[in-house]
């Protein structure tokens, strides 16, 4: 499935759930009571509305860097005890720091690969030893520069060329690289001398354009593998040119010298994968979603919900619709596996597309910056019948406007998706009481007035 750009710095979305009420304009239900304050006594409810939610594995997402302007790519292992394993691999480019050098008579000393690290894309147990391999692209096969790679493609790898074994990640602590006035959180690992070299006997003419040296160099795979469960996600930004790049030390007439590869610049992707054999989220996956509720990051799993009689509310303007979903936490879950930062919602565009809903981009604003605070879907901390909970809450005031003023009763209009955002660099997930729950429901409330 493809995906427009938000997907990208954006990524994918979705969802919702209601229930069925008891129609009385003079009697309240106490439905939604809470989500609306001391406006409980304007709100009018409808039986006519059903639901019907499935959850879905994501096809697929658009995780290329084309212009690289992401903040950072994924790259590790999950052991998840609710979501089973995942994995994210990152495929990338390099390029010359200047083109056409004179590399003649050069002989490699050692070659460094610098990469930043980014701890807010950081999940999973980050005091756990990683290992992390680095591998060139298969003779056969290269990175194109300008194609747009998905989520659920790889390619074939050759020579492991290096390799950082057992070492803790530390994303939050600084360090100098080359200019000792700029610190930053970043990781060395030492490749192999015969792969320097290699770039240093590139012929000249190659060396004089970036798209007849990728060519030849085709493209490198990061991987990393934890020591135990339940692992964890690594962020690295790799458009950060000051302290992501290649570095190669050599000697030129006795004389030493360095020169840099950058990242920046070349097209990256990563390549996510999902196992839930034997996880409790697999049976809940492609069945109805009643009594429990799951959203996944990283092209993992999407609610899909479909309101087919939204429309036989007949002329009412929608004051307000807003979603209600309570995080439940399940006996067996890691608590270093924290719940999703932020939710959004979705609907298709056409059969493969998807966009966020116009309360979202109404939230983000023209430059799609403004935040979230006018839509909502961040965790919230509550206390409900004397536990401490965390809740997401979803304004979608305009899009069921909308599903209520198309009386066409095509479902493809009343369907929406519920989903982790960022999806390409959010490994985070979130389990929900389902609107069948006894416990505490997922709700929609609204607020409606009857046109007269």
């Amino acid at each position: 499935m493809k995906h427009t750009a938000f997907s990208q710095s954006p990524a994918l979305l979705f969802a919702l759930v209601a229930l069925l009420l008891t129609f009385s304009c003079t009697k309240p239900t106490s439905f939604g009571s809470g989500l609306l304050e001391n406006e409980i006594a304007e709100l009018t409810y409808t039986d006519t509305l059903s639901l019907r939610c499935t959850l879905e594995p994501e096809d697929s997402l658009v995780t290329s860097d084309l212009n690289s302007t992401g903040d950072y790519m994924l790259c590790g292992q999950l052991n998840d005890p609710i979501f089973g394993k995942a994995q994210s691999d990152i495929y990338t480019l390099f390029r010359l720091s200047g083109l056409d050098p004179d590399f003649e008579n050069a002989v490699v000393d050692s070659i460094i690969l610098y990469l930043r690290y980014d701890a807010p894309g950081f999940y999973g147990d980050t005091l756990q030893p990683q290992t992390l391999r680095v591998h060139r692209l298969a003779t056969d096969t290269a990175i194109t520069w300008n194609k747009p790679y998905y989520s659920n493609q790889s390619l074939p790898v050759g020579d492991q060329i290096g390799e950082l074994a057992n070492f803790l990640p530390t994303p939050n602590i600084e360090s100098s690289l080359f200019d000792t006035a700029t610190k930053a959180p970043y990781i060395r690992i030492p490749l192999s001398n015969a792969f320097g070299q290699e770039l240093l006997n590139i012929d000249s003419l190659t060396l004089t354009a970036d798209t007849a040296f990728w060519k030849v160099i085709r493209g490198l795979r990061f991987s990393v593998e934890p020591a135990g469960n339940p692992g964890a996600l690594l962020a690295f930004d790799l458009n950060n040119s000051a302290f992501s790049r290649i570095r190669v030390f050599y000697k030129q007439d006795t004389i030493v010298r360095a020169f840099d590869f950058n990242f920046i610049g070349g097209n990256k992707f990563t390549h996510f994968t999902h196992d839930y054999t034997g996880a409790p989220v697999g049976p809940y996956i492609g069945q109805p979603a009643d009594d429990r509720l799951f959203v996944q990051g990283m092209g993992g799993l999407r609610l899909k919900v479909e309101i087919p009689y939204a429309h036989l509310l007949g002329d009412v303007a929608i004051n307000k619709a807003e979603f209600d979903f309570t995080v439940e936490t399940l006996p067996n879950d890691n608590p270093l596996l924290g719940t999703a930062k932020q939710l959004v919602m979705t609907e298709s565009l056409g059969d493969t597309l998807k966009t966020l809903i116009s309360d979202v981009l109404y939230s983000l604003g023209p430059s799609l910056n403004g935040g979230f605070g006018a839509f909502g879907g961040f965790p919230l901390s509550e206390t409900d019948q004397g536990q401490n909970l965390k809740r997401y809450r979803l304004t979608v005031t305009e899009r069921f406007q909308a599903m209520v003023n198309n009386t066409s009763g095509d479902i493809k209009n009343q369907t929406l998706y519920l989903n982790v955002y960022p999806q390409s660099r959010s490994a985070m997930r979130a389990v929900l009481f389902g609107p069948k729950s006894v416990t505490f429901p997922a709700k929609l409330a609204l607020k409606y007035t009857k046109v007269q």
